[in-house]
């Protein structure tokens, strides 16, 4: 449906509300984030910007689904840029579409993995929803390899934690995943180690000791396929 011009004019000014937001995130933190220094910025009084964010936590939370979803959108995009059937090929492009996006928008990245902003709780039931989309790309695509016989975890993983494995599964069952254990647990076990290079990058600690990151991340991630049996092509 067509937007009005009042409809217009007010998404336009919450998009502006946005990005100055971020400008502020990457230049101080994210617990910079400010209804009263962005309406300054804009000219405006806070009072003004109530009518497009009724509170701080609004604000925030619509800045998180923004990341989330761009996110996954990366991911996605990746994933469908490679031939179904080469499960590697596919996980590598989606590991590499994700530390692209978080150097690209580190202060997005660091908003809904870094530090939390005190006293700031996200609602469950708007966030989880675009918090998992992204997750679900590497999970789905790690049952697909299950289920045509692609998937030959190492001896190591061949006996997974028992107790991480019965909150795996319980885990599976409350939100809906419908695939087995052993995606849900290559999921997790990889997203840990993708996420620590990058967090290690995204704060200059990994170039001094590794010299190239993204090469490093490469034969890192290519490891990590190998654990799971996928080999690139």
């Amino acid at each position: 449906m067509t937007m009005t011009r009042r409809e217009r004019l007010r998404e336009n000014t919450r998009e502006e509300i946005k990005s100055i937001a971020r400008r502020h995130m990457q230049e101080q933190g994210t617990a910079a984030i400010s209804l009263r220094a962005i309406a300054r910025d804009m000219g405006l009084t806070v009072t003004a910007l109530y009518r497009y964010y009724p509170s701080h936590d609004d604000l925030v939370t619509a800045l998180i689904l923004d990341a989330f979803n761009s996110l996954a959108d990366a991911m996605e995009n990746a994933d469908s840029s490679q031939p179904r059937e080469r499960y590697a090929n596919r996980l590598m492009a989606v590991m590499l579409a994700y530390r692209a996006w978080a150097l690209q928008n580190s202060a997005d990245f660091q908003l809904i993995y870094g530090n939390p902003i005190p006293g700031y709780h996200a609602p469950r039931e708007i966030t989880v929803p675009a918090v998992v989309r992204g997750f679900r790309v590497v999970v789905g695509i790690l049952a697909e390899a299950m289920a045509n016989g692609q998937l030959h975890p190492s001896v190591e993983y061949q006996q997974l934690p028992p107790h991480v494995s019965a909150f795996m599964t319980e885990l599976i069952e409350q939100d809906g995943y419908n695939i087995p254990l052993e995606p849900m647990y290559f999921g997790v076990s990889g997203w840990v180690k993708m996420h620590g290079m990058i967090m290690l990058e995204l704060f200059q600690h990994t170039p001094a000791v590794v010299g190239d990151p993204e090469e490093f991340y490469r034969f890192e991630i290519n490891n990590i396929l190998k654990t799971a049996g996928l080999t690139l092509d």
